[in-house]
C-alpha cells in the first residue's frame, strides 16, 4: 500500500565524498551582508513534486540547492512510496528524471539526484564554527513559486532522546524561528550563509523545533543506492500547495493570533531570568498597558506563550513568541544584557514593538 504525503517539505542539495569538495565559494567566503545571503538561499531553492504514479499530485516538496550537480538531501517520510517525482528550480526549469541514492530513516534524511550543472548552491558549515545564541535563518514555504527566509535563534545541540517523540540514538540541533508548516526538511542556514542542518522537526509537534545537523548525514550520497522514481513528466503543480497541518476555518493565523492576543503566559528556561520579573517588566510597560493584554501565571490557557532562554557561555537572553491554540512559534528575538533584570525590560519593549507590528498590519489590510 503506497503512502500519500500531503505536505510540504523542503530539500537540500549535497555531492558524493567531501560534499561541497570543488565547489565555488558561497557567500560566506565571498563576504555578502545579510541581504546577499538572502538572495543566494532564495536562489537555491527548487520544488520537488511526487505523484502517485497516474500524473496525480500527492505531495511537494520545497528546499535549497548546495551542490552544483543536482544530488539533494530532504526529508525522507514525504518521499517514501512516491512512484513518480518531478524536481522545478525556481527559474522555472523541470527535471521529470529523479532517483534515491540513498537514505537514513532513523534521522528522516534522504539524498536524491537529478541530472543538472552550475546550480545555485548553500555551501555547508560545521557545527564547531556555531554557537547558542547566534543568529540564524530558515527557510520557510510562502506558495508554489516562492519561498522566504525567516530569522531566528540557534539554540543547543542535543540527543533527539532527550526530546519528546523526536527519535533517538542522533544528534540534532534545536533553535527558535518562525516556521511555516511547510518548512519540514528544509535548510537552518547560520548567519555566513552556510548550511547548519536539514529541518526534520515540525512547528506544531510535540518534539518541536529542530534539525538534523548536515555533518551527520553527508555520506548517504555515496551510499551506493540507485532507486530511480517514475518519470513525473505528467505531474502538474497544484494551484495551492498541500500542508502536512491546516488552520482550520475559525482558527486564526499566525499573524492574527498575534495581532488579536488578549493574553499571554512567560515560561523561563533559565534560572538567570524568573518569569515573575519579565511578567512585572511587561504590566509596568506603557506601551503594554495601551495593547490591553493580560499576563497569566501558572498553566492557565492563554493567547499567547513566552519562552525565555539563555544559551549557555552567553550574555544573549532569547525567547519565542507561541500561538496558544496550534503552538506554532510566530516570533523570535534576542536581548543582551549582563542578567536578566537588564534583560527583562528590553525584551518586554520588544514584544510591545512586536504585537504594535502584527494590529498595525492587521488594520492596513482591505476587508
Amino acid at each position: 500500500m503506497k503512502n500519500t504525503f500531503l505536505y510540504t517539505t523542503m530539500i537540500l542539495v549535497i555531492a558524493e565524498g567531501s560534499l561541497w569538495a570543488g565547489q565555488t565559494p558561497g557567500p560566506a567566503a565571498t563576504g555578502q551582508g545579510d541581504a546577499g545571503i538572502i538572495n543566494k538561499a532564495q536562489e537555491s531553492t527548487v520544488l520537488v513534486i511526487t505523484g502517485n504514479g497516474s500524473g496525480k499530485v500527492e505531495g511537494v516538496t520545497v528546499g535549497a540547492i548546495v551542490r552544483q550537480d543536482g544530488i539533494v538531501l530532504t526529508a525522507y517520510r514525504p518521499l517514501k512510496g512516491a512512484e513518480e517525482v518531478q524536481v522545478r528550480l525556481r527559474d522555472g526549469e523541470v527535471y521529470d528524471q529523479v532517483e534515491m541514492i540513498g537514505f537514513d530513516e532513523r534521522r528522516d534524511v534522504a539524498a536524491l539526484h537529478f541530472t543538472a550543472s552550475g546550480l545555485s548552491f548553500l555551501p555547508g558549515g560545521t557545527l564547531e564554527q556555531a554557537s547558542p545564541g547566534d543568529k540564524i535563518h530558515v527557510l520557510n514555504v510562502e506558495g508554489p513559486t516562492a519561498w522566504s527566509i525567516a530569522d531566528g535563534v540557534l539554540g543547543p545541540v542535543r540527543l533527539a532522546d532527550e526530546i519528546l517523540e523526536a527519535g533517538h540514538g542522533y544528534r540534532v540541533i534545536q533553535f527558535m524561528a518562525e516556521l511555516r508548516p511547510g518548512a519540514r526538511g528544509g535548510a537552518l542556514i547560520d548567519s555566513r550563509g552556510q548550511l547548519l542542518g536539514i529541518i526534520t522537526g515540525s512547528p506544531n509537534s510535540v518534539a518541536g523545533q529542530f534539525a538534523v545537523p548536515v555533518e551527520s548525514v553527508g555520506g548517504l550520497a555515496a551510499q551506493g543506492l540507485r532507486v530511480a522514481f517514475g518519470v513525473g513528466r505528467n505531474l502538474v503543480l497544484p494551484a495551492t500547495i498541500p500542508s502536512q497541518t491546516r488552520l482550520s476555518e475559525d482558527q486564526p493565523s499566525s499573524k492574527c493570533a498575534l495581532a488579536t492576543a488578549r493574553s499571554v503566559r512567560v515560561m523561563s528556561k533559565t534560572t538567570f531570568l524568573i518569569s515573575f520579573l519579565l511578567e512585572q517588566e511587561l504590566m509596568n510597560n506603557r506601551g503594554f498597558r495601551n495593547l490591553g493584554i493580560n499576563v497569566l501565571d501558572g498553566d492557565r490557557a492563554s493567547d499567547l506563550l513566552m519562552v525565555v532562554d539563555r544559551p549557555v557561555f552567553t550574555y544573549d537572553f532569547t525567547y519565542s513568541l507561541s500561538d496558544g491554540r496550534s503552538g506554532s512559534v510566530i516570533g523570535t528575538g534576542k536581548v543582551t544584557a549582563i542578567d536578566g533584570a537588564h534583560a527583562a525590560p528590553g525584551i518586554a519593549k520588544l514584544f510591545v514593538q512586536d504585537v504594535e507590528q502584527a494590529r498595525t498590519r492587521q488594520e492596513a489590510q482591505p476587508n
